[in-house]
């Protein structure tokens, strides 16, 4: 059996191009004193523009697993940036909704982040990020339609 060329594996680039983004995004992070993990921040920032979500919603809405999105929320609710209340209408969920804190720390990061990613737009070309965008969309599309027929 041939070795397989895993440096030109969509799989490998897909992945490897998102660490390096990770890994960009966490330097921004530390250099501005932002003492909350990438994927913390990536969860705040998503519940400040859906405010009272549940867990479950961002579960769907992030394609992540319910245990590691528990554990992030957990993460920012020690750290005081995410509070959690009942929900009126069943009291099995709860709530996600940000703190003024959560706010100042989402406030810090998004316009760095926002900066950093449209420079990284600007390196590569308006016509190849458009291109990118394009492929990357179809990719998504995909993978959620092969997901949505294993359930």
């Amino acid at each position: 059996m041939k070795k397989p060329d895993i440096k030109n594996n969509l799989g490998y680039l897909l992945n490897s191009t998102t660490n390096a983004l990770n890994t960009l995004m966490q330097r921004v992070i530390l250099a501005e004193g932002v003492l909350v993990p990438l994927e913390q921040v990536k969860l705040l920032i998503f519940i400040s523009f859906h405010d009272g979500t549940t867990q479950q919603a961002i579960c769907d809405k992030m394609q992540k697993a319910k245990t590691g999105i528990s554990r992030l929320v957990d993460g920012l609710v020690k750290k005081d940036l995410v509070f959690r209340k009942e929900n009126e209408n069943d009291r099995r969920n709860k709530n996600l909704f940000i703190t003024e804190k959560g706010f100042a720390v989402r406030d810090k990061f998004y316009p760095l982040a926002f900066q950093n990613l449209q420079t990284l737009e600007n390196d590569l070309g308006k016509s190849e990020s458009a291109e990118l965008k394009e492929h990357l969309r179809a990719i998504r599309s995909i993978i959620l339609n092969k997901i949505n027929k294993q359930k």
